[in-house]
C-alpha cells in the first residue's frame, strides 16, 4: 500500500515536470496551467486511492451497527485485499455469533416461558429488569412493567427487604413468603452485574396436601383407635374371673360390634387407596338405574322404618347410565346411607333424569340441612359437620369421600346443594349409556 502511494506521488511529480517542461516552449504562463493540470491529477488520484479506503470504512459502519453486508472483494491486490479478507472473517464471526445468540435467545425466552415457576430480574436498583408469565400469573397482573421497583409490584416489606440487591449475600438465600395469597417459596441469587435474579415456586397446592395428608393421618388414627380402644377394654373385662354370663355376651357382642367398625374402615381406606390408584382400570358398562335403586332402597328398609322415614323413587325404568356397576352400586349406598344416618328427614327422595350426554340422580332429604361454610368439605376424607353426633350415629366418615372418587373416575361429578332447617340434595352425574335414537336433548 504504501509502495503505490509512493509510486503514484512520484510519478505525479516527474509528470508535473515533464509538463511543465513541454508547456514551457509553447504556452503563455506554463507555471499555472501546469498547477491545475497537476490539481485535477492529483484528486483523481487521491480518489482513487481512497475509493478503497470508503468502502472499507461503509462496511465497517454496517457492522458496527449489527447489519451484515455482501462481502467485500478478496481479489484486491497488496494490503487491501488482505484488509478486506480479514474484515471478511471478522464478519462472518460475528454473523456466526449473532446466529448463536438468536439461538440462545431464543432458547431462554421458550426455557422462561415454560417455566413452572415465575422469574423476576432486578437490577442494581432494584427496579424490574425481566420477569416470564408465570410471575404475571401468580401477581395477578397481565404484565410486569420494567423499570418498576420490586416495591411497587409487591408492596410486602419483608419480601422486598429480602429481594434488595444491596443485602443480598454472595451465595443468594431462601424464603418462604405469603406472595398476594399464595404460599411461595422464594430463591435469590446475586446477578454478575449486581442484580438479582429470584425464582418463585408455588408452594399452596403442596401445603395443602400437607395439612390434608396430616389431618387425615391424624383422623384416621382417630377413628381406629376409638373402637381399639373399647375392644381393648371389653377384653380386659372379659378376664375378669366369675364375670357374669349376660355380662360376658354383652362384652363379646361389643367387641364384634367395634371389630366390625374397624373393618369398615379399613375396606373404605383400601376403597380410596384403590381409586387413588393411577392404574386402577373402571369398566364402563350400561347400568339400569330404576332396579339397582330399587333394590338398595328395600335393602335399607329396616332401617328406613325404624328412622320413620318415607321414600320416593323418581325414576324412568328404561333410563341407564354408563358406569362401573360396583361404583354406581357403592355411590347410591353411601348416599342412602348418609342421607339416613345424618339426616333426621322425614322424607326421602331419589330422583333421575337424562340430560343430553349425562344422567343426573338426585338425592333429597328435607332434613336439618348443612352450613353453607361446610358444603365445599362434606366429601372429605373424615370430616364431620357435627362430630360428636357424627360418632353417635356410626359411620366411617369415609361415604361422600369413596362417592366423589368413584364420579371421578367414572368421568362423572358430585356437588351438594344445602339450606339450613330445609335439607340437603346431593347431586351426582355420570355419563348417559348410549341409545338407538341418540342422546336425549337438554331439559
Amino acid at each position: 500500500m504504501r509502495l503505490r502511494i509512493f509510486l503514484s506521488l512520484s510519478g505525479l511529480a516527474v509528470l508535473t515536470l515533464v509538463l511543465y517542461a513541454l508547456l514551457a516552449r509553447s504556452v503563455t504562463g506554463p507555471a499555472a496551467v501546469t498547477l491545475v493540470t497537476s490539481t485535477l491529477l492529483a484528486g483523481g488520484l487521491a480518489h482513487l486511492l481512497s475509493r478503497p479506503v470508503r468502502k472499507l470504512a461503509t462496511f465497517t459502519e454496517l457492522v458496527s451497527h449489527g447489519k451484515l453486508p455482501a462481502r467485500l472483494p478478496e481479489t484486491a491486490a497488496g494490503e487491501i485485499g488482505d484488509l478486506y479478507r480479514a474484515m471478511n472473517r471478522v464478519a462472518e464471526a460475528l454473523r456466526e455469533g449473532l446466529a448463536q445468540l438468536g439461538v440462545e435467545k431464543s432458547e431462554t425466552e421458550v426455557l422462561l416461558r415454560e417455566m413452572g415457576e415465575g422469574v423476576l430480574a432486578l437490577d442494581a436498583l432494584g427496579r424490574v429488569v425481566r420477569t416470564n408469565a408465570e410471575l404475571s400469573k401468580i401477581i395477578g397482573a397481565p404484565e410486569v412493567v420494567g423499570g418498576r421497583s420490586a416495591a411497587a409490584v409487591f408492596r410486602n416489606p419483608e419480601l422486598i427487604e429480602f429481594l434488595s440487591p444491596q443485602s443480598m449475600p454472595e451465595q443468594g438465600r431462601d424464603g418462604e413468603f405469603e406472595v398476594f395469597g399464595r404460599t411461595m417459596l422464594v430463591t435469590a441469587r446475586r446477578l454478575p452485574a449486581g442484580g438479582v435474579v429470584a425464582v418463585f415456586a408455588d408452594l399452596t397446592e403442596m401445603r395443602r396436601l400437607d395439612t390434608i395428608r396430616t389431618e387425615f393421618v391424624a383422623n384416621a388414627s382417630h377413628e381406629l383407635k376409638t373402637p381399639l380402644t373399647a375392644i381393648r377394654g371389653f377384653a380386659e373385662t372379659l378376664l375378669t374371673p366369675d364375670i357374669p354370663e349376660r355380662d360376658r355376651e354383652t362384652f363379646a357382642s361389643r367387641i364384634v360390634e367395634h371389630a366390625e367398625r374397624m373393618g369398615a374402615i379399613v375396606d373404605d381406606l383400601l376403597t380410596l387407596a384403590r381409586l387413588e390408584d393411577p392404574g386402577y382400570t373402571v369398566y364402563h358398562e350400561t347400568v339400569s338405574l330404576a332396579p339397582l335403586v330399587e333394590g338398595i332402597v328395600s335393602a335399607f328398609a329396616e332401617r328406613i322404618r325404624a328412622a320413620g322415614i318415607s321414600t320416593a323413587i323418581e325414576i324412568a325404568p328404561d333410563l341407564k347410565a354408563s358406569a362401573d356397576p360396583e361404583g354406581c352400586r357403592q355411590i347410591i349406598e353411601n348416599l342412602l346411607d348418609n342421607a339416613i344416618r345424618h339426616s333426621s328427614a322425614a322424607s326421602l327422595v331419589v330422583r333421575a333424569q337424562r340430560l343430553n350426554r349425562t344422567v343426573r340422580i338426585i338425592v333429597r332429604d328435607d332434613g336439618r340441612g348443612i352450613p353453607e361454610a361446610h358444603l365445599e368439605r362434606v366429601f372429605e376424607r373424615f370430616y364431620r359437620v357435627d362430630s360428636s353426633r357424627s360418632r353417635a350415629t356410626g359411620g366411617t366418615g369415609l361415604g361422600l369421600s369413596i362417592v366423589r372418587h368413584w364420579a371421578g373416575v367414572m368421568g362423572g361429578r358430585v356437588w351438594a346443594e344445602s339450606r339450613v332447617g330445609e335439607g340437603t340434595a346431593v347431586h351426582l352425574e355420570l355419563p348417559a349409556a348410549p341409545t338407538a335414537s341418540g342422546p336425549a336433548v337438554d331439559r
